[in-house]
């Protein structure tokens, strides 16, 4: 293999018409992951003629068709991977090359990063403090509130448990032994701020930015912790999607302990699909050179999940025992039935070995298949790295009040307020972070588990959803009662 000089490395789309070429690389992807498994799928989505609207539809069969066996899921996973290394090009100047052309590794070694270091000023915390609507949450109290959280089905037991397990051991919130890199530092659901707190050494990496680092060198410096950061020629921070190859020697060249990657970085559109390639040529990079890796990863609330016959019973439950209330929804429903109340989960899915699962479907119809496969490539690489025997940390994270929500304020945003109505829980940025950041450092602590299971099943065990799993109704049938719940609501409010 040749190699390509040590410069700015662009990860671009192969040639094609600029404003279609994301949209025919995504389908490509996707038709050359199931293909081996359900050719008509496949073929379906190589003449779908409105990819944009029909995306959908096939990854909702691709999560289907994916729960069915642990070969087929790891399958997918592989030829997915596969087709997008192999389709993905790296340009250097005028120099286009494939992956299979360059040795990264090579490069990684000629092109050095720079490294700044803010050490915290404050004590280390010496127990799990979880802020909760104004007040902090701390053992017995934190318990309880855990298990009222998993008794009303806003997360599932496992979540629970690990988060309990962290209660009970506050002297892993240090994390030593482990070496956190952050992609996507600033991201609002992402591990820094509390690992920082709990007195961890972090590894940051987000893109150059005056404002944003400002920011996080703040952050570092009132938190416990030591915060690492890399310095391009444009200051602090490095876009992954143009510099992962030097990245990659930066992040093995300060992980003296075990590392662990943390892919928390995102973007709208076709750049968010550049930078979960690039971030999956980052975790391939250091799962090689360093096996000892944990992967830890968010999965979004709006997304396909197969999950047990246990979540989809408890939403039945939930149907029979909604009184006089249900009977409205009903009524509403049989007017508009694609549109209102539509269940959420209906025909079962069987696997191999017999077991039922449902089909959680939360996929917006507006995101685009840009989104639907920047948020399916971790995914993959997530059932490759834990059949591979590699520890993964991925949690489904619960819908929450991001900056980005609060400015649309919009429909949706109405429809957020009314959430509690209808069994769902939406978390305040901080809460939610500090759980998952929690979740995360017992999953490193936790032992491997053993046993054969289907690789999906990693998606739903410990989960945090918020409710969405467990209420009866499908999520897009209840915006727009929801929204105008939440509006008329705040109307009120206001009139008081």
């Amino acid at each position: 293999m040749g190699t390509v000089g040590a410069g700015v490395w662009d990860l671009v789309f192969p040639p094609g018409p600029p404003d279609r070429i994301a949209d025919m690389f995504s389908a490509a992807v996707v038709a050359d992951a199931v293909r081996p498994y359900d050719a008509d799928l496949a073929q379906s989505v190589e003449t779908c003629r409105d990819w944009r609207h029909g995306y959908h539809r096939v990854f909702r069969g691709l999560t289907a068709l994916a729960i069915t066996s642990p070969e087929i899921s790891l399958g997918i996973a592989e030829a997915g991977l596969l087709s997008m290394r192999h389709m993905l090009r790296f340009a250097v100047g005028r120099t286009v090359s494939t992956l299979d052309e360059v040795d990264v590794d090579a490069v990684a070694d000629g092109a050095r990063l720079e490294t700044a270091v803010v050490a915290g000023t404050a004590a280390p915390a010496t127990r799990l403090e979880v802020p909760w609507r104004g007040r902090v949450l701390a053992e017995d109290e934190l318990r309880r509130q855990l298990a009222d959280w998993r008794d009303r089905g806003i997360v599932e037991a496992d979540f629970a448990a690990a988060v309990e397990q962290v209660v009970d051991n506050p002297e892993w919130l240090r994390l030593n032994g482990f070496r956190v890199t952050v992609t996507g530092a600033g991201a609002e659901l992402g591990p820094l701020r509390p690992l920082l707190d709990w007195g961890a050494e972090v590894l940051a990496v987000d893109r150059p930015g005056r404002a944003r680092w400002e920011k996080l060198r703040e952050i570092a410096a009132t938190g416990a912790g030591v915060l690492r950061y890399p310095l391009s020629d444009n200051g602090p921070g490095v876009d992954i999607a143009r510099s992962f190859p030097a990245l990659a020697g930066w992040i093995i060249e300060h992980s003296p302990v075990r590392p662990v990657l943390g892919l928390y970085a995102g973007l709208p559109g076709a750049a968010g699909v550049r930078l979960a390639a690039a971030g999956d040529v980052l975790a391939e990079t250091l799962l090689r050179h360093r096996p000892e890796t944990a992967l830890a990863l968010l999965g979004s609330p709006t997304d396909t999940y197969a999950v047990p016959a246990s979540v989809v019973a408890a939403a039945r439950d939930h149907l029979t025992r909604r009184g006089i209330r249900g009977s409205a929804q009903d009524l509403v429903h049989r007017v508009a039935p694609n549109s209102f109340y539509r269940l959420n989960y209906t025909r079962p899915i069987f696997d191999t070995d017999g077991g039922a699962w449902g089909l959680f479907d939360n996929l917006p119809a507006w995101s685009g298949p840009d989104y639907a496969l920047a948020q399916r490539l971790p995914r993959w690489r997530a059932v490759r790295a834990r059949a591979a025997g590699h520890t993964v940390s991925f949690t489904v994270a619960p819908p929450a009040w991001t900056r980005s929500l609060i400015r649309e304020n919009g429909w949706r945003t109405a429809a957020y307020r009314a959430a509690n109505r209808f069994g769902i829980e939406v978390f305040d940025p901080a809460t939610a972070r500090t759980l998952l950041a929690a979740k995360l450092v017992a999953d490193l602590h936790a032992d491997q588990d053993p046993r054969i299971f289907n690789p999906e099943a990693m998606f739903t065990r410990g989960a945090a959803h918020g409710g969405l799993w467990r209420q009866p109704f499908a999520p897009r049938s209840l915006l727009a009662p929801a929204a105008v719940s939440g509006t008329l609501g705040e109307l009120f409010h206001k009139l008081q």
